[in-house]
């Protein structure tokens, strides 16, 4: 029996100024299967209300894999204050109730901000369940990423057991705080929900291609968990000089990047079921 191919994605803003019909036409022709959403309106100079892009989406052919909400403020959730909590809970689950109106099946969140985010506590435990619990009644799913404090989307998924809530790796968030240590991948791989994959120097997150970088991707596909099936998705901008070219040429790049980071994580599927 033949396993179909790992589905793959780019995130819709991939670094070009391009009015948001023509950049998923583009995503569509360079071959991939997806796409996701930054879920505010576009402005200037190509005015888009975020309401009009699924059906678009849609329309060139492609997958509406997720919506990656704004993080200002996700520091409230942790906060012992309760109605700076209660606003930024509204928020979100304004949010989840726009995934079930548009059928758009996961929802990517920040669970911090800044660089002094707060410690992990009871708090945004209560947060993120009430969060977890209007996504299972809407029907959806929830993906917290991992960003700057390296414990707190372990120590949410450690005390929320919802199915409606798993996270969405970053391979440049997590060199900058993880360096290689995979143990977040490793524990919690059964509830990684998507993926946003791009390259750095270590320095800064860069959003660089796969291999522009100093990312070991061969030791990234080792860790990644064996019953993954999800999409493989890039959240990339071109680097000074890919910016000189053409859109086109850079999605072509980035097709073939992330589909050698696909054929990584076959191979890796292989040899450990003892295949190769």
């Amino acid at each position: 029996m033949m396993v179909p191919e790992q589905k793959i994605g780019i995130f819709s803003w991939f670094g070009f100024v391009l009015p948001f019909g023509e950049r998923i036409s583009l995503i569509q022709e360079a071959g991939f299967t997806g796409t996701s959403l930054w879920w505010e309106d576009e402005e200037e100079p190509f005015p888009m209300p975020k309401e009009r892009m699924p059906a678009l989406v849609r329309e060139k052919g492609l997958i509406l894999e997720n919506i990656h909400v704004p993080w200002c403020d996700a520091n409230a959730l942790w906060s012992d204050d309760q109605a700076l909590r209660r606003e930024i809970i509204a928020r979100h689950k304004q949010w989840i109730e726009d995934c079930a109106r548009f059928e758009i099946p996961l929802l990517v969140m920040h669970l911090c901000d800044g660089e002094n985010p707060p410690e992990p506590n009871e708090y945004g435990v209560a947060s993120m369940g009430e969060l977890a619990r209007a996504a299972e009644e809407q029907g959806v799913r929830i993906a917290v990423e991992n960003t700057r404090r390296r414990d707190s989307v372990d120590y949410v998924l450690q005390h929320i057991a919802s199915r409606a809530l798993g996270f969405c790796f970053d391979s440049s968030h997590h060199r900058l705080t993880d360096q290689e240590d995979f143990q977040l991948l490793r524990t919690w791989g059964d509830r990684l929900m998507t993926t946003h994959l791009s390259d750095n120097d270590g320095l800064k997150d860069r959003h660089w291609l796969p291999g522009h970088g100093v990312i070991d991707w061969v030791k990234v596909a080792e860790a990644f968990p064996r019953l993954y099936k999800d999409f493989l998705t890039l959240e990339v901008y071109p680097t000074p000089s890919e910016a000189e070219g053409t859109p086109e040429e850079f999605l072509e790049r980035a097709y073939e990047r992330i589909s050698g980071i696909r054929t990584l994580s076959e191979q890796a599927q292989k040899s450990a079921q003892g295949m190769v």
